[in-house]
């Protein structure tokens, strides 16, 4: 037994001390490498040619010049060294540069005992992806000593190149959601429009659920999700706040809600925007983005939002003046409207497949529970207040459907161009999200046999058909 104490004691007297020596090397290697700065050349720095603080370079296959300065440098001592020009993030550029201290000699005409000397040079980058990177400079001295980083680095933005094809898309998104309202219109019961009106309990609740509900909704989910990165919130926030448009009047079409409660909701909420939008924008900058400039595009909103009466008012007229017009659009506006939104779907996915690069998980789950929260709250609170269930569920859709437009016009104003590109994902996967669940609500639906007309208000072809043959047979001849 005393052997085995005495081998016992020995071995984890032996262990102790390894585990000392081992820990006394990793202090001793710790502080040879440690950061140390101005043992060298002094408390030298960097900064850019021309005083900015952000540098903007675009994507392309050729190398960019970036015009640096490291200064203040202290040329007194002997020893040798070299700096050497790294970008920190390799996914947006690349930078390699080595400057020797023989180029910064040639630079003060041979001096070196300057105190307050000054290398100043272009830098070639090549840039991969847009984005933000940091450029930070080492000094690497050549008799071992510890290696020195600048004190601050420097922001590179990195921007897309403007392409013809986004102008293209914004003009033809515009005409075919005109075209999608001028149908909408057409289709438009005034008789049941001004019981809506008369009656203005749906309507209000459309509202509150889009302009209070959501943008709380959107603030807690991007608290929760998205810490510390304000502009991604933000862009959720602008995603919430946004009226829905035309695809949530053409899911309300689909799930047999209330097509005139929908256009009425769609209508007042673009008119509203003009007036919630800077409440929001104003409570934010007092409160959660403090040193945030917003700016709200009113004159885009408001052209939007007139943009849309006209072409409804064209629609109404249209079934007015030319029933046989109005006709044909009840009988294909379900086919004609899904192929006008999948191809409004295609062609901003296909604009800005670039943005997909920007999805983490967390972007993903925060545009995954905002429609779906949105939807079961806004149902619930409907279903709560006595509304009918196509009222009920036109309420949801309003709520739900997000809008993909609207919040990117907003971003882009917001930001600059660099920081706009990389919140995009934020509105588009939002959007995605929300129809990808009125695919699924549908198909539910119709799988148990669920999508039915549930009351009058609800949208039926064959209703609206028979009405416009009535209204043609009392027309004068």
């Amino acid at each position: 037994m005393k052997k085995v104490a005495t081998v016992t004691r020995l071995s984890a007297n032996f262990i102790a001390i390894i585990f000392i020596i081992l820990l006394s090397l990793c202090l001793a290697s710790h502080v040879q490498g440690q950061y140390t700065y101005g043992q060298i050349a002094g408390a030298w720095n960097i900064s850019y040619a021309d005083g900015s603080t952000e540098y903007q370079l675009t994507i392309s296959q050729e190398l960019q010049e970036v015009n640096l300065q490291i200064y203040n440098l202290d040329l007194s001592s002997n020893i040798d060294f070299h700096f050497e020009i790294h970008a920190d993030n390799e996914k947006v550029s690349h930078v390699d540069k080595r400057i020797e201290r023989s180029d910064i000699i040639q630079q003060q005409n041979g001096s070196t005992t300057s105190s307050n000397s000054v290398w100043q040079g272009a830098v070639l980058v090549q840039t991969r992806h847009f984005g933000f990177t940091n450029l930070y400079v080492t000094l690497h001295p050549r008799n071992g000593a510890a290696v020195e980083r600048s004190p601050g680095d420097l922001t590179l933005a990195v921007a897309r190149k403007d392409r013809l094809d986004e102008k293209i898309f914004s003009y033809t998104a515009s005409t075919l959601l005109l075209l999608m309202f001028l149908n909408l219109g057409a289709v438009l019961d005034l008789q049941r429009l001004k019981a809506i009106f008369l009656r203005p309990l749906a309507v209000s609740l459309g509202i509150c659920t889009s302009y209070i509900l959501m943008p709380a909704l959107a603030l807690a989910l991007g608290y929760c999700c998205l810490p510390e990165k304000q502009e991604l919130q933000l862009a959720l926030f602008f995603t919430a706040l946004s009226p829905s448009g035309g695809l949530a009047n053409i899911c309300t079409i689909f799930l047999k809600g209330n097509v005139n409660l929908s256009i009425a909701t769609t209508t007042i909420n673009s008119l509203l925007s003009l007036t919630m939008f800077p409440l929001w924008m104003l409570i934010l900058t007092h409160t959660l983005f403090v040193n945030t400039e917003l700016d709200v595009p009113l004159a885009d909103l408001a052209l939007s939002a007139g943009a849309l009466i006209c072409a409804i008012g064209l629609g109404i007229l249209l079934r007015i003046l030319l029933p046989k017009t109005t006709l044909v659009i009840i009988r294909f506006l379900k086919p004609f409207c899904a192929c006008l939104s999948l191809t409004l779907i295609g062609m901003t996915v296909g604009i800005n497949a670039f943005a997909f690069k920007e999805l983490t998980p967390w972007i993903f789950l925060a545009a995954f529970f905002l429609p779906i929260i949105g939807f079961v709250v806004s149902f619930g609170l409907s279903k709560l207040l006595r509304c009918s269930a196509s009222d009920a569920i036109t309420i949801s859709i309003e709520t739900s459907v997000l809008n993909m437009t609207v919040p990117i016009i907003l971003l882009q104003h917001s930001f600059d161009e660099v920081r706009s590109d990389m919140t995009l994902i934020v509105p588009i996967m939002a959007a995605l999200l929300s129809l990808l669940m009125m695919a699924v609500i549908y198909t539910i639906r119709r799988i148990f046999g669920w999508n039915e007309n549930l009351d009058t208000g609800a949208y039926n072809s064959k209703v609206y058909l028979v009405q416009n043959y009535s209204e043609k047979s009392e027309l004068p001849r």
